[in-house]
């Protein structure tokens, strides 16, 4: 998916390093960028370019020969208009700055996030033909396309991953409409066999050895945007996670919805004896008004262990990436702006609290 070109001052915030040593990377790994036809003949990234540097870049270090470990993550809160998928698809993206191999899962049938990276989930291959829309832009698979137990079509994993930004960036697995389907298959499962509510686990870990072409075992992080509703898939995908990030949107009251999500975890903690760590973030607010302070200190003092160290606050950025006037995720489109720099922040104190190494 096509961004306009960035210079090299772009290019280094986007990868957290200095103009020179965007510039030493570009010589040392052979990767082509284009110049301007005229003038100073500056150099033009396009956005493959970023995220090629990115995983060049993590992979020269010593240590990047050591074996990663895979950490699975799940963006879910029970509250809509939190900024959930604005922020999945900014960690997705963030995550692969870093040089992190990484997937990201839509779990929503109304497809938020699918869209967001530039897909078209309601087009057929016949409309896409007539409205002149790249066919590698609809959507015919999803999640439970890879499952070996799904009654329709199953395909592998290169056939149902979208690459928005090549190669090195993240990869997306899609969603549209027919993935309500998978949540009503996964309910009938469950009735019969209680192992159905870790199809998810099961498939991260088992493609290696029974299946190769669901195989996601390449992936440093694999991150679900779960819906918002409290549906089978949604708990699937917190039974296959490490983590739940959960946004908080300081300026809205979080208290009831924060308990809700406690008693989620508790019953699968009670119920599967396995739950993921919770790591809230807070977003989308102005830590001045009295009323916010008040809410904060209430949450942060509830729930000290899971709230994160880094906040994401209100701004005009962040107000077009949730309202979806944005093309790109934010920490892409507006590297400069105050909401990609806390987004990047955010980044590095997830990373550190998974204990995810880079390089």
């Amino acid at each position: 998916m096509s961004t306009k070109p960035f210079k090299v001052q772009a290019a280094a915030q986007l990868l957290g390093t200095t103009v020179d040593m965007v510039r030493r990377l570009v010589d040392e790994s052979g990767i082509k960028v284009e110049r301007q036809q005229e003038g100073t003949k500056t150099r033009l990234f396009s956005i493959e370019n970023i995220f090629e540097l990115a995983m060049y870049k993590a992979n020269r270090r010593p240590n990047a020969t050591t074996e990663r470990k895979q950490v699975v993550v799940s963006v879910y809160s029970p509250s809509d208009g939190v900024g959930k998928t604005t922020l999945a698809s900014n960690l997705a993206a963030g995550f692969a700055l870093k040089g992190l191999r990484t997937l990201v899962v839509d779990l929503d049938f109304q497809a938020g996030l699918t869209r967001s990276l530039g897909y078209e989930p309601e087009l057929t291959r016949e409309e896409a033909l007539g409205q002149e829309i790249n066919e590698s832009r609809i959507v015919e698979y999803h999640l439970g396309s890879l499952l070996p137990d799904y009654p329709f079509r199953h395909v592998s994993l290169l056939e149902a991953i979208k690459k928005p930004y090549g190669d090195c960036g993240p990869h997306l697995i899609p969603a549209d409409l027919t993935l309500d389907r998978l949540d009503t298959v996964l309910t009938e499962q469950a009735r019969e066999d209680p192992n159905a509510h870790f199809a998810f686990a099961r498939l991260i870990k088992d493609g290696k050895s029974k299946d190769p072409a669901v195989d996601v075992s390449g992936y440093d992080v694999i991150l679900f945007d779960a819906a918002a509703a409290k549906n089978r898939s949604t708990s699937c995908a917190l039974l296959a996670s490490d983590y739940v990030i959960s946004p908080v949107s300081i300026a809205k009251s979080s208290t009831k919805a924060l308990s809700y999500l406690s008693e989620v975890l508790t019953e699968l903690q009670d119920q599967f004896h396995r739950t993921p760590e919770l790591i809230l973030v807070g977003n989308f607010f102005d830590p001045n008004p009295v009323h916010v302070i008040g809410q904060l200190s209430t949450i942060t003092q509830t729930h000290r262990g899971a709230w994160l160290e880094r906040s994401i606050r209100r701004s005009d950025e962040f107000s077009e990436g949730l309202a979806g006037l944005l093309a790109h995720p934010i920490i892409v489109s507006k590297p400069g702006g105050q909401a990609s720099a806390e987004l990047r922040d955010c980044v590095d104190a997830l990373l550190k609290r998974m204990c995810v190494t880079v390089g």
